[in-house]
């Protein structure tokens, strides 16, 4: 018999904060598109603006991204002032995501790491440490994007400023997968299936894996954040799976019947259930 689904506030705050990354995640990704004016054809082959701004080591990338040398005085209305007031408005709202992505993180590996008592309370303050460490890099990153979208003029040294903190929050955060990934295959968990938890580790070390390979290939860090948004759909059915089957399915009792053999027949029951040798029914 399959094991009754492990009902938790963890498990249901982890479920929420996952469905609270992927809505304000698409809401970011659909602004910026609809914000941006230019071609998305930027330094390293890599697609997205803002991730091309994170990684811009000069001011020539920023001059791609922004397409204005002076950020800060840009005319209004033109298509360069559009593009900073876009990534402005997207940086900002990067502050809101990233308590989310970087709790979703915390809490879903907590939820798994389970066992001997100092094993799990070791994984709990690794994975807490990496994920501090992750945040506040990203708001370093933020900062110092905020201040080259003000700034008169760009400079090489604005670049640094920006690239290096971004640079150490996507290695922390293939070290928070590759972790979370160890995690899982190790856990003992019922929450998930035993090949569930070594599939979704597997996953999680190949997005671990290709996020190291874009700090030096910049454009595999997409695909490794695609694979990550793929696992964030897939935790919430998951997590929160058994909660709306509870709410929305009713299980149904068996009834007896003496011709079950003729309703089996004529598709009117499925289900036969034998007396019970130990309990007499």
């Amino acid at each position: 018999m399959p094991a009754e689904p492990h009902f938790s506030s963890a498990r249901l705050a982890t479920g929420l904060l996952a469905v609270a990354i992927a809505v304000l995640g698409v809401t970011m990704g659909a602004r910026l598109k609809s914000h941006y004016p230019f071609a998305h054809n930027f330094h390293d082959k890599i697609d997205s603006p803002v991730l091309a701004l994170e990684l811009s080591t000069d001011v020539h990338d920023l001059n791609q991204v922004l397409h204005t040398e002076n950020p800060g005085q840009a005319k209004p209305d033109t298509d360069a002032d559009k593009a900073v007031a876009s990534l402005r408005t997207n940086t900002y709202e990067d502050f809101f995501f990233i308590p989310l992505y970087a709790s979703f993180l915390w809490a879903f590996a907590f939820l798994f790491a389970t066992g001997t008592l100092r094993r799990h309370v070791t994984y709990r303050w690794a994975i807490t440490a990496i994920v501090i460490s992750m945040a506040t890099f990203d708001c370093a990153e933020n900062v110092g994007i905020l201040r080259a979208l003000d700034a008169s003029s760009l400079s090489d040294a604005m670049a640094q400023a920006i690239c290096w903190p971004s640079r150490c929050k996507w290695g922390l955060f293939a070290v928070a997968l590759f972790f979370t990934g160890w995690i899982l295959a190790r856990s003992s968990t019922l929450l998930y299936s035993l090949p569930t938890r070594r599939l979704l580790a597997l996953v999680y070390g190949a997005a671990a894996i290709l996020m190291l390979i874009g700090l030096l290939k910049a454009h595999i860090i997409e695909l490794a954040t695609r694979v990550f948004a793929i696992l964030t759909i897939i935790n919430i059915l998951g997590l929160l799976g058994p909660y709306i089957e509870s709410a929305f399915l009713r299980p149904r009792s068996p009834v007896y019947v003496d011709d079950f053999c003729n309703r089996k027949a004529r598709m009117q029951a499925d289900v036969a259930v034998y007396p019970s040798k130990t309990s007499g029914t």
